[in-house]
């Protein structure tokens, strides 16, 4: 389908894997499907296919071919739709699963490929399925156009011989090759004729293309592709024989790109539910194989179903995570919470996701900053396919640990302006904010010798012990960005300290100093 392969700059074309090779057996079907297609030249001077128009001369569709005894052969083929991605189900999937296991048919999937293309690669050979155990043969090939599966498909067919063809193709010969809606039907004929010389009672099924969104010209192409599935029937009646009918799928049918694409183009998991059931259902009505798929549809998650597996370790203050890349991911975003003190909520982050490591290590890693000491947070990784995001890893949890900063130094009341006094203390470098402690002095007041005055009352502290050990101490100020406190009591005698804090992380406490008002 049009878009390429991931991270390829040019537009995806069949690999030589893909691209035929005729044997005997294949030069001989070729050479058949020569004929066939001088007979279409011959009848395009004649009137030829019209998108617009009715046919001149439709040919009675007749009886529908009882289902064969035994395993029914369904061979799948087409462009990248068919094949599918890495990370995918794949509509294949969920058809072999409705008419195996829901409708009790026994078939067989045949063709050359059992493959998906890897988007982390770009390349053929993947195996990953998001549910692997199922019959994952099939013809389709990313890129292919319904032009490239007309020259492989009569060897395919040889090789696999189906009682059932399912063909979607044409939107690589409208949006890559530049051809006219008609031109691409033109070619899907061609690929039907061909594989009707290996297989001349084939059932076949083609497949309407599904809409595309966030190509840019999404107008152009829709209006191609519309054009396209609209003249899908009257192809199929043309094509239509005594004993091998053509119908089509109605997959473009409540298809919407926007929340059935992972990309512009390629289906994601409900995408792909909605191809399947409408194949099941062309198969079932009027071709008599299985059921129709029920409805409503039922409701399925998207993006990828394997959950990274994070591991996280204390970097500079920061966290880094790392984890392996999980089948279909194309990018990935961690999610952070703070779990204690202060609990916060889960966030998206903007990190940024790297591979640093030797070309044979594959693992991704990102680094978090911006995290407060002594915190202890939460971290998730949840990879998405596009805009699809899946299962989140389970969470893994660091407490930053810096070393706390050291005790200020040199605290001191200096006076200001005559009366007003001010604490003052050294600069703490690792220090982000400082908390002032304060405590009553025990004052007792003496008479003098003569009994006439009272003398200065003495105080002492109620202990040796400072904040956090001694009695008395209660916090009376916080100062971010400064090294200065002003006190603002009027009366009696008080002892001051200062702790240095880092974030959650209380430091050193300074010695503590005595101060009386008005003193």
């Amino acid at each position: 389908m049009p878009g390429g392969k991931p991270d390829d700059p040019e537009p995806d074309a069949p690999d030589d894997r893909r691209r035929f090779r005729p044997t005997a057996l294949g030069l001989t079907g070729v050479a058949l499907a020569a004929m066939a297609v001088t007979l279409l030249v011959i009848q395009a001077f004649a009137g030829g296919f019209r998108t617009d128009g009715e046919p001149s001369a439709p040919r009675p569709s007749g009886g529908v071919p009882a289902p064969p005894e035994g395993t029914a052969r369904i061979m799948v083929a087409g462009d990248s739709v068919v094949q599918g991605s890495s990370g995918d189900f794949t509509w294949r999937y969920r058809l072999w699963r409705h008419l195996s296991e829901e409708s009790g048919v026994d078939v067989d999937f045949v063709g050359p490929h059992e493959d998906l293309l890897d988007v982390g690669t770009g390349a053929d050979g993947s195996l990953d399925y998001a549910v692997p155990d199922f019959d994952r043969a099939h013809a389709g090939a990313w890129g292919a156009t319904a032009a490239d599966v007309a020259d492989v498909i009569g060897e395919q067919v040889a090789e696999g011989d189906p009682h059932y063809l399912l063909l979607m193709a044409g939107a690589n010969d409208l949006v890559e090759e530049g051809a006219t809606a008609g031109e691409a039907l033109e070619h899907l004929r061609e690929a039907v004729v061909t594989a009707r010389v290996a297989g001349e009672d084939l059932r076949i099924v083609l497949g309407e293309l599904t809409p595309m969104w966030g190509t840019g010209r999404d107008e152009e192409v829709n209006t191609l592709v519309a054009e396209f599935n609209a003249g899908l029937p009257l192809l199929a009646e043309q094509l239509t024989g005594a004993d091998s009918p053509v119908v089509v799928a109605h997959t473009a049918e409540d298809y919407a790109p926007a929340e059935d694409n992972w990309d512009t183009t390629h289906p994601n998991a409900r995408g792909e539910l909605k191809i399947a059931a409408a194949f099941a259902d062309a198969l079932a009505e009027p071709l008599r194989l299985g059921e129709p798929y029920s409805r409503p549809l039922p409701e399925v998650e998207v993006g990828p179903r394997t959950a990274p597996v994070a591991a996280a370790e204390n970097v500079d203050g920061g966290a880094r995570l790392t984890w392996d890349p999980v089948p279909g991911a194309t990018r990935y975003q961690v999610w952070q919470r703070r779990v204690r003190p202060e609990p916060d909520e889960l966030v998206p982050l903007s990190a940024e996701v790297q591979r640093d490591g030797p070309e044979d290590d594959p693992r991704l890693s990102a680094d978090i900053g911006g995290l407060y000491n002594g915190a202890t947070y939460a971290f998730m990784v949840r990879p998405y396919k596009g805009d699809d995001g899946g299962v989140r890893s389970e969470a893994v949890e660091i407490t930053v640990e810096e070393p706390p900063p050291e005790a200020p130094e040199w605290l001191r009341v200096d006076r200001e302006n005559g009366d007003d006094a001010v604490l003052v203390w050294a600069a703490v470098p690792e220090a982000g904010h400082f908390a002032v402690w304060r405590r009553p002095l025990e004052c007792a007041a003496e008479p003098s010798a003569d009994g006439e005055r009272p003398r200065e009352p003495e105080c002492e502290p109620p202990d040796g012990e400072g904040p956090g050990e001694g009695e008395g101490w209660t916090t009376v100020g916080v100062v971010n960005g400064e090294r200065r406190w002003s006190v603002t009591v009027r009366a009696g005698a008080y002892e001051f300290a200062v702790a240095s804090h880092l974030d959650f992380v209380e430091g050193g406490i300074s010695d503590p100093v005595e101060f009386r008002a008005g003193g």
